[in-house]
C-alpha cells in the first residue's frame, strides 16, 4: 500500500467520494493530509458544470395559480348548477303561473257570458219596468178622472168638510143635495194642518166622486160658475205629481202655440198641438 502513487490516490479519492475511511487503511496519515488539501485546492477551482437535463422547479405562484383555477372552475360550476336549479324553478313557476292564467281566462270568458246574460235580462227587466210603470200611471189617471180638486177654500177649525163642498155643489150644477150625497163619495183636504209651507193658504180639498157624469157636469159648470167668482175659489182636475211636472214644461209651449194661431190644448203628460202629440 506504501508503493500507490499520489495520483492514484487522489483518483481513488475522487471516485470513491471522498471516502477517508478506505483512504486511511491504505495510507499513512501524512499522506491522507496531503492528499486532502489538494483536494480542497482543486475543490475551490472548480466550477460545476450545469446539468444537460435540469428539471424544471415549479414556482409557488405556479401551484397558486392553478390551486385558484382548481378553484374558479368548481365555483362556476356550483353557479351554473345553481343557475340551472332556478331556471328550472322558474319554468315550474311560469308554468304554474300560465295555468293560473288560463284558469283566469276561463273565468272571465265565463263571467261575460254571465255579464251578457245579464245585461239581457235587464234590458228585459227594464222594458219589463217601463210598462208596468206606465200601467200603473194610467190606473192612477183613470182613477183620478172620477176626482177634482177645489182650491181655495178657507180652512175652520172643526169643520165638516163634505157638508160645505156639497153645499158649493148645489150652486154649481142644477142638481138636488140627496143625489148629490149619492154622487159624492170622499170629501177631504190633502196635506198637513198648520203645515209652514201651507200656512199662507189654505189646504186645497179632493172630491172623489161615485158617478163619473156628475164629476164632469160639475168640472164643464164651474168654469162659468157664480158662486167661484164669489168664494174666490177654483175647481182643478186631480193629475199625478208626474202629469203635473210634464204639464208645467208644456204649458209654456201651448202659449206660445196658441199665440201663433195654433190650435193647442194640454193632455194627461202631453199636449196637442194642431192634432200633433208633443212630449215634455
Amino acid at each position: 500500500m506504501a508503493n500507490v502513487s499520489k495520483a492514484a490516490k487522489a483518483q481513488l479519492l475522487t471516485d470513491h467520494d471522498y471516502n477517508l475511511t478506505a483512504l486511511r487503511e491504505a495510507c499513512e496519515e501524512e499522506e491522507i493530509e496531503e492528499m486532502e488539501e489538494e483536494n480542497r485546492k482543486m475543490s475551490h477551482n472548480h466550477t460545476p458544470l450545469p446539468s444537460p437535463n435540469p428539471k424544471k422547479m415549479k414556482s409557488k405562484n405556479q401551484d397558486v395559480g392553478k390551486q385558484r383555477g382548481e378553484i374558479t372552475n368548481e365555483t362556476s360550476l356550483d353557479a351554473i348548477q345553481t343557475l340551472i336549479k332556478r331556471f328550472d324553478e322558474q319554468d315550474d313557476r311560469l308554468k304554474a303561473f300560465e295555468s293560473r292564467m288560463e284558469a283566469n281566462t276561463q273565468a272571465v270568458r265565463e263571467n261575460k257570458e254571465e255579464i251578457s246574460k245579464v245585461n239581457e235580462e235587464m234590458l228585459l227587466l227594464k222594458k219589463e219596468n217601463a210598462s208596468l210603470k206606465q200601467i200603473c200611471l194610467e190606473q192612477a189617471r183613470y182613477k183620478r178622472r172620477w176626482d177634482l180638486r177645489l182650491m181655495g177654500l178657507p180652512e175652520k177649525d172643526k169643520e165638516d168638510t163634505r157638508e160645505t163642498v156639497i153645499g158649493i155643489l148645489t150652486r154649481v150644477i142644477p142638481v138636488s143635495v140627496e143625489k148629490l150625497c149619492e154622487s159624492v163619495d170622499t170629501v177631504h183636504r190633502l196635506g198637513k194642518k198648520n203645515d209652514a209651507a201651507t200656512n199662507r193658504m189654505p189646504r186645497p180639498i179632493i172630491i172623489q166622486f161615485a158617478l163619473r157624469t156628475v164629476r164632469d157636469e160639475v168640472w164643464r159648470r164651474s168654469r162659468e160658475a157664480r158662486v167661484c167668482r164669489e168664494m174666490n175659489i177654483q175647481f182643478k182636475e186631480d193629475f199625478s205629481k208626474e202629469d203635473r211636472e210634464a204639464r208645467a214644461k208644456l204649458w209654456p209651449k201651448v202659449q206660445e202655440a196658441r199665440r201663433n194661431g195654433k190650435k193647442a190644448s194640454l193632455r194627461e203628460g202631453y199636449a196637442l198641438i194642431d192634432g200633433r202629440r208633443v212630449d215634455p
